[in-house]
């Protein structure tokens, strides 16, 4: 299994997972894509960790890690 999982977010709150990464800067790649594509927020979820450990949306980064 991939240590990395990139998922989107709905206004709801439901999650949809998107794509699988071994690397956390493909997957934030990849995050940043799919939030420019479609206008939603995207996150990075390390399963190792078992956290959230960048967003695409700046008001909800999470350590020194996240996204820009």
């Amino acid at each position: 299994m991939e240590r990395y999982g990139v998922f989107k977010r709905f206004a709801n709150g439901s999650r949809l997972w998107v794509a699988p990464a071994d690397d956390l800067n493909v997957a934030q790649a990849k995050m940043q894509d799919g939030a420019r594509k479609t206008g939603l927020e995207h996150f990075v979820y390390d399963f190792r960790l078992e956290q959230i450990v960048a967003t695409s949306r700046k008001s909800r980064m999470t350590g020194a890690s996240a996204a820009q």
